[in-house]
Order: C-alpha cells, then structure tokens, then sequence
C-alpha cells in the first residue's frame, strides 16, 4: 500500500473498545473529534450495563454493540473487521492514553507495518511487573530478539494486516501480545515510539493478573511452535532428559540397582 494511502487523513479508524466506560468515553470521544475530525472513531460496545454506547454516539462516535460481554480482544477484532479507514489504531477508552500520540502512531507508519506505543516502566503498575517481566523474558527468547512493550494496547497498522492475522487472535486480554509476535515473526516491521500514559480515571480495569498471565504464555508458546517450533521442543525435551537423569541417578544412589523405570527414562 502507498504511502500516502497509508496515512491519508480520511483513511484511519480509531477503534475504542470499552466495557462499561461511562465514566470516561465521552471525554475520550471528545478529544479525539476535536483533534481529529477526519478521522472515524469507532467504539465497540462489549455488553455494557451502563449508558457507554449513548455517550459515545452523543459525542461523535459510531457505535458498534455486542449483545454480551466477549472480550477484550472480541472486540478488538470486530473493531478490525467493522473498520472503513485503511489504517487502524487501537486505543484505550479509559483516559489512559493520550490522544495527541495517535498522530504519531500514524505518522510512523510511512515507513514501518505497525507503530506501538511504549510504556516507560513507571507507567506500568507495581504488582504488574514481575509478571510481566516473566511475560517479556518468555516472548523475547522465543521471538529471537527484544520487544520493548510486549502488550501495549495502543497501536496503528494497516487493517488489512489486521484481517489477515484475525483467525489467530484470541479472545482475550492476550491479543495486542500474539498480533506483535505474529508480525515480528512474520517478517513485518514493528516500530516503537514513547508515548504519555495516565492512571484511570474511572471505571474499573477488567485484567485479571494470574488468569491472564497464564493464558498469554500458552499463546505465546503457540505462535512460537508456528514459526519455529524448535523453540520450544528443544528446551522441553532437554527438560525431560535431565528429570529422567536425576530420576535414575536417585534410584542407583538409594537402591545400588538401575530399576527398569530408570532405564526406560533414559
């Protein structure tokens, strides 16, 4: 795709997916029509219980509304599919991100395939950082190389890449995570830009730590056997070998005898 294509005004959505965000859409919506008002702003209302999708559309938004609450990265990919622009931002509808960064997200598209916003780590929450430094070291080892911010959800690309990967993205809190692997991995340039993130300012965060952790890594685990599934039966079977040396070098020290257990184990 052309360039100029790319990063024409006209050209971009701006995807918001928000679960019971009345507290802070509307001054989301706000910003962004001030600031950009070629842009569309599509906010995809995942089974809110409160008044997110009337707010939104009072603002300037065209909503999109799920029945029930699927998930984080549900709606994001039915942002994906719903979206008219070419180019396609994902951003938090919770105030946390700030709109003046969308320009720069786009404009960095000229000569990259996707432009993430990049948390410095004071902007990351204390009881989040070891797990996400498990995250982080898990995916830059499979991956082959650093990724600064695993999992921003703030982030531009073109929707045809979106729609391309759409049958591999999960449900769940763990897309933004699997669409950077799947990119990196592919071959396709991943740029990262600093951005000015902000606490909350209403609402409440629907990220469940330990479940969400957990499933991210297996997902991780999965693009990886993708591309290169060495990666991770290597490291298992040398796992395995070592479990079953100790197993048996245990029973000769305990028993003075090689049981046949050991020797199948070897």
């Amino acid at each position: 795709m052309e360039v100029a294509a790319k990063t024409g005004l006209s050209s971009v959505t701006v995807v918001l997916p928000a679960f019971n965000e009345g507290q802070t859409i509307a001054k989301t919506v706000s910003e962004l029509r001030r600031m950009y008002p070629e842009y569309e702003i599509l906010v995809v209302d995942d089974g809110s219980t409160d008044n997110t999708a009337e707010l939104a559309e009072q603002k300037g938004a065209r909503v999109v509304r799920n029945r029930a609450n699927s998930g984080y990265g549900a709606a994001l990919k039915q942002g994906i599919r719903r979206a008219e622009g070419e180019i396609v931002v994902f951003m938090d509808a919770d105030g946390q991100h700030d709109c003046c960064d969308v320009a720069r997200l786009v404009e960095g598209l000229k000569d990259s395939d996707m432009v993430v916003g990049q948390r410095s780590k004071d902007d990351i929450v204390a009881k989040r950082k070891p797990g996400k430094w498990i995250l982080s070291a898990v995916a830059n080892y499979l991956a082959g190389q650093h990724i600064p911010d695993l999992n921003s959800g703030f982030r531009a690309f073109c929707r045809a890449d979106g729609l391309n990967w759409i049958p591999l993205l999960p449900n769940g809190f763990s897309l933004t995570t699997t669409l950077t692997l799947l990119m990196l991995k592919d071959g396709q340039d991943v740029r990262y830009i600093p951005i000015n993130v902000s606490h909350r300012s209403g609402g409440k965060s629907q990220v469940r730590y330990l479940r969400d952790g957990v499933r991210t890594l297996l997902l991780i685990a999965r693009v990886i056997m993708l591309f290169h599934p060495l990666k991770i039966f290597v490291p298992l079977s040398a796992v395995l070998f070592l479990l079953g040396g100790a197993y048996t070098l245990f029973t000769i020290i305990t028993t003075l005898n090689i049981t046949e257990t050991s020797i199948l184990l070897l």
